[in-house]
């Protein structure tokens, strides 16, 4: 009995280290939000002006972009972030809901297409209702869909 509780508890810790090292964190204190990606990407690119990182897989096929930007006072409505977002997308699943939308769809290359946008108050320079849109968005070719298919859960999943 007691052999077996000893690899049942070995076996709960080697699955608990196993995926921690699936994912990193990279977090963007400008628009003050965190996310995960794969920990075999690379963060190839930081803004100048912090407002964002890319990150690329190893094969440089598939890409995250991970940004926020400002909202301009009663000219930026999630419906229009929306429209900038699918602009030469055919979309395939989207839902929308009061203060976020989640897309997926096929770009003009082909390549599989998930993004999660967020539209919240932050405290952007010491004002603490300051609005922003927060981007979480992965480009992958469709060969690659069963690898990064999780992945778009824990896009669902953030913010």
């Amino acid at each position: 009995m007691r052999i077996a509780g000893l690899c049942l508890l070995l076996i709960i810790i080697s699955t608990s280290f196993s995926r921690v090292e699936l994912y990193k964190d990279y977090c963007n204190p400008r628009f003050d939000f965190c996310i995960k990606y794969p920990s075999t990407f690379k963060n190839t690119q930081q803004s100048e002006n912090n407002d964002g990182a890319t990150f690329t897989s190893k094969d440089q096929r598939a890409q995250i972009l991970a940004y926020g930007r400002l909202v301009v006072e009663d000219l930026d409505k999630l419906e229009q972030e929306f429209g900038f977002a699918t602009d030469k997308i055919k979309i395939h699943y989207k839902v929308m809901k009061g203060s976020w939308f989640i897309f997926s769809g096929v770009d003009t290359a082909g390549n599989i297409i998930y993004q999660k946008t967020v539209k919240k108050a932050v405290n952007y320079m010491g004002d603490p209702g300051t609005e922003v849109f927060q981007t979480v968005r992965i480009s992958y070719p469709p060969s690659q869909q069963n690898e990064y298919k999780d992945y778009c859960g824990i896009i669902a999943k953030s913010f």
